[in-house]
């Protein structure tokens, strides 16, 4: 069993960079697992979006990493969704176009076990099977336990949210 730094040094994660400014504390942080990691280096690039907003799906996650890490709020209501409680201790990140699954080994810490866009999760009904998935990658994971936190509340994975 491993820290998730000691993941992190040996491949078995990616930790995420903010780009935060050099006044700017990181008040929360983002890993990828490896399958994550490469979809985002190679599919994120060339997608579009299906919003026809200024923002692309790669600046849109950029947007959510800085809001994300930098500790700003995030709004978890019916009409703005960036953090859904997805039961067995999953949730999903997301923005107008992309869909982030995974779990929170720590409150403020989120692994991403995968990623994707909203338009190919909702049409073919990804949400289960990437449930599933992040659920199963997270029991191979050699991480210390407990490996993610149960909790159902946002106020147990995360600090100021709305």
């Amino acid at each position: 069993m491993a820290t998730i730094v000691e993941l992190t040094a040996l491949g078995s994660l990616v930790k995420v960079d903010p780009a935060l400014s050099v006044r700017q504390l990181e008040m929360r942080c983002i890993y990828l697992l490896p399958e994550a990691y490469t979809w985002l280096l190679e599919e994120l690039p060339a997608t579009d979006s299906n919003w026809n907003i200024e923002e692309t799906p790669a600046e849109q996650f950029d947007t959510l990493v800085y809001e994300f890490c930098a500790g700003l709020s995030l709004p978890v209501d019916k009409r703005f969704k960036a953090l859904i409680h997805r039961g067995g201790g999953l949730w999903e990140l997301k923005t107008a176009d992309l869909r982030l699954f995974g779990w929170f080994v720590h409150k403020d810490c989120f692994v991403v076990s995968d990623c994707d866009t909203a338009g190919r999760v909702k049409e073919v009904g990804l949400y289960r099977g990437y449930c599933d998935q992040a659920e199963r990658r997270r029991n191979l994971l050699d991480l210390d336990e407990p490996k993610f936190i149960t909790g159902d509340n946002p106020d147990d994975v995360i600090s100021d949210w709305y």
